[in-house]
C-alpha cells in the first residue's frame, strides 16, 4: 500500500525545510533585535479556548475531537487564546510590557488553495500591557524589518493600515446602527475583490450613505484620526520605510479589534496579504486573563514563501558537506574516520563515505554532497604522518601534516 500526504499538509524534504528555516531565522531576527521574547504552548488544547474567542461556529473550522478522557479538545488554528491563557496564569507577576512572539505551526479545516493550507507555520508577535502608540508601531516595524531581511524592498509591499477608533466614529456620524455595523464593515472589506459589495452597500444603507463610506476609502482623512496619525508617526520614527497606507478597506477581526489594525500587502497584479494584525484592548480579559491591552499580528510561511520564490529572493540550498576525508585503501578506513572527528570537532561539516568505494567514485559523492575540498589519506601519505588536501573546484593539491590538516583548511 502506498501512502500519501493528507489535503492540505506537507512533506519537508530538505531543501524545503531549509527555505522554511531561512525563513524562520528572519523572523526569530528580527524579533530579536526588537526585544520579544520566545514562547511556546501546546498544540492541542480545550476547544472551549477557542469557542470562546470565536464563537461555537469555529468548531467546523477546526480539528476538533473527543480525547480518550473525554474531554472536548482541538488542534490550535492560532496562538492568541494559548497567549490569554498564559498571560492569565502568570501575567500578573511580569513586568509590563510583556513582548513574546511565537513560530508555531496551527492547524485549520479549511478547503486548501493557494496560499492556504490546513497546517502551517506562523510568526506571531504580542506586546502586551501598552496603551502607547509606539507599542502598535514597534509591531509594524518588527514585521517590516523581517520582510527586509529576507530580502523584500520598500517597493515589493505596502503596509495598509486603519484605526477601529475612527471607523467606530464615522458609522455612528452616519448613524449606522450597532447591529448593522458587523454587516456594513463586512460589505467595505470586499469592495476591492467582490464587485456585488458595492450593490449591496446601497442596498443596505442607501445610495446617500454608501457613497459616504466609498469616499472615506477613496481619500482616508488623516486629521480626523489623530490616534493613527501617532501611530503612523511613531512607526516613521522607528525606520519603517515600505509604504504607510492609510485605508478604511482595512477592517479584520470584527469581534476582538479595538484600535490600529493593519495588513501587509505584496503589491504586483493580485495584493496578497503576507502579514495582519491589530490591538485587541479587550481579549485577554474576555478570555479569562487580567484587563490588559494588547496586540499583535501574525505572518504565515504559505503566502510568503511564494512570494519570495517569485522573486527569486530564496537562497541555494547549503551544502550538506565541507569536506570529505577519503581513504585510499579499505586499510586506512579507521584514520579517515578519526580525521573526520578532528575536523568536526573544530566545526566543520566532514564525513567519510561508508564502506570503501574507489577514489574516484568517492571524489564524485563529495562533490554531489557539496563539499569543496577532500582530505584524500594515501597508504604512501600516510607512513610520514601526512595527508592530502585537493580544492574540488581547481583540482589544485597540496601535502600537510594530518594532524594539522583543520588548520589548513581554516
Amino acid at each position: 500500500m502506498r501512502f500519501q500526504t493528507l489535503p492540505g499538509f506537507r512533506d519537508f524534504f530538505p531543501a524545503d525545510l531549509a527555505v522554511r528555516r531561512w525563513i524562520e531565522s528572519a523572523w526569530h531576527k528580527a524579533a530579536r533585535n526588537a526585544g520579544f521574547e520566545e514562547i511556546d504552548g501546546p498544540v492541542l488544547e480545550a476547544l472551549e479556548l477557542f469557542t470562546a474567542k470565536s464563537g461555537a461556529e469555529i468548531a467546523g473550522q477546526l480539528y476538533a475531537f473527543t480525547d480518550k478522557g473525554g474531554r472536548e479538545v482541538a488542534l490550535r488554528p492560532e496562538m492568541t487564546p494559548t497567549l490569554a491563557r498564559m498571560v492569565a496564569a502568570r501575567g500578573a507577576g511580569l513586568p509590563k510590557p510583556i513582548k513574546w512572539y511565537s513560530v508555531p505551526e496551527f492547524y485549520r479545516y479549511e478547503k486548501p488553495q493557494r496560499g492556504r493550507l490546513r497546517a502551517f507555520f506562523q510568526w506571531n508577535v504580542d506586546v502586551i500591557g501598552s496603551d502607547e502608540p509606539a507599542a502598535d508601531a514597534e509591531a509594524i516595524a518588527c514585521a517590516c524589518d523581517a520582510l527586509r531581511l529576507l530580502g523584500l524592498e520598500r517597493d515589493d509591499v505596502v503596509v495598509r493600515i486603519n484605526d477601529r477608533r475612527f471607523v467606530a466614529r464615522e458609522l455612528a456620524g452616519l448613524d449606522v446602527a450597532e447591529a448593522d455595523q458587523a454587516d456594513v464593515l463586512g460589505l467595505v472589506d470586499k469592495l476591492e475583490r467582490d464587485k456585488s459589495a458595492a450593490t449591496k452597500l446601497d442596498d443596505k444603507l442607501g445610495a446617500r450613505r454608501a457613497d459616504a463610506l466609498r469616499a472615506l476609502c477613496d481619500a482616508y482623512p488623516l486629521q480626523r484620526a489623530p490616534e493613527l496619525e501617532s501611530v503612523l508617526n511613531a512607526a516613521r520614527d522607528l525606520g519603517v520605510e515600505c509604504e504607510l497606507q492609510p485605508d478604511f478597506r482595512i477592517v479584520r477581526g470584527l469581534a476582538y479589534y479595538t484600535g490600529p489594525v493593519w495588513e501587509i500587502f505584496a503589491r504586483g497584479p493580485v495584493l496578497r496579504a503576507v502579514a495582519g494584525g491589530g490591538r485587541y484592548d479587550k481579549l485577554i480579559a474576555a478570555l479569562g486573563g487580567p484587563e490588559l491591552p494588547a496586540l499583535g499580528f501574525g505572518m504565515g510561511d504559505v503566502v510568503l514563501g511564494e512570494l519570495l520564490a517569485e522573486k527569486q529572493l530564496v537562497p541555494p540550498t547549503r551544502r550538506r558537506v565541507e569536506v570529505a576525508v577519503v581513504a585510499v585503501t579499505p586499510e586506512l578506513a579507521g584514520q579517515a574516520r578519526r580525521l573526520v572527528a578532528q575536523l568536526r570537532s573544530h566545526g566543520f561539516a566532514a564525513e567519510a563515505p561508508y564502506g570503501a568505494p574507489k577514489l574516484v567514485k568517492a571524489l564524485r559523492a563529495a562533490d554531489a554532497a557539496g563539499a569543496t575540498r577532500a582530505v584524500i589519506v594515501g597508504p604512501e601519505e600516510w607512513k610520514d604522518g601526512k595527508v592530502v588536501v585537493r580544492d574540488l573546484s581547481s583540482g589544485d593539491e597540496k601535502l600537510v601534516a594530518a594532524t594539522e590538516v583543520w588548520r589548513t583548511l581554516a
